[in-house]
């Protein structure tokens, strides 16, 4: 299925679709990193060049994989029109996981008051890198499920 899949994914409005994939998701980890450190100039100040970098290859990273996650579910949804388990939910909560660690913190305090949860954030070196590592893992953990999920499903072929 994975073959099929690819092949798929060669056509001009899949191309189109994982390169606006990437953007999104390349978008909302660079408007984390915003929220949570002002701008990539004030990182570089206060952590130098290369943390920044660091994190700004793990947006990459995370952007590129999310972007092949839901592109190939989307690509197998119209297929089989069966959906792996946690194919879109994955990049969805490490985003969620990124909003609640390493984001803005005014909206973390107001969203765990709200919830009822005392919760003082910390704010780890180097710009929360080490959140935006957990985060890169829990994204390649999730995309190895899903290309493993999509590996082992099965096409349902109707007998006439």
């Amino acid at each position: 299925m994975i073959n099929v899949i690819i092949e798929k994914s060669k056509e001009t409005k899949n191309i189109l679709m994982y390169i606006g994939l990437f953007l999104f998701f390349l978008g909302l980890y660079i408007f984390l990193d915003f929220e949570g450190n002002t701008n990539y100039v004030v990182m570089t100040e206060n952590f130098g060049l290369l943390i920044v970098s660091i994190h700004i290859f793990i947006n990459i990273i995370i952007a590129v994989l999310s972007s092949i996650m839901v592109g190939f579910s989307i690509i197998n949804h119209r297929i089989t029109s069966v959906e792996p388990k946690g194919s879109n939910a994955i990049p969805f909560l490490t985003f969620i996981f990124g909003l609640l660690t390493f984001g803005c913190t005014g909206c973390v305090v107001a969203f765990f008051t709200a919830v009822g949860i005392a919760f003082t954030p910390i704010i780890l070196p180097a710009g929360n890198l080490l959140w935006k590592i957990i985060a890169l893992l829990l994204v390649i953990v999730g995309f190895i499920w899903i290309m493993y999920s999509i590996k082992k499903m099965k096409c349902k072929i109707k007998a006439t």
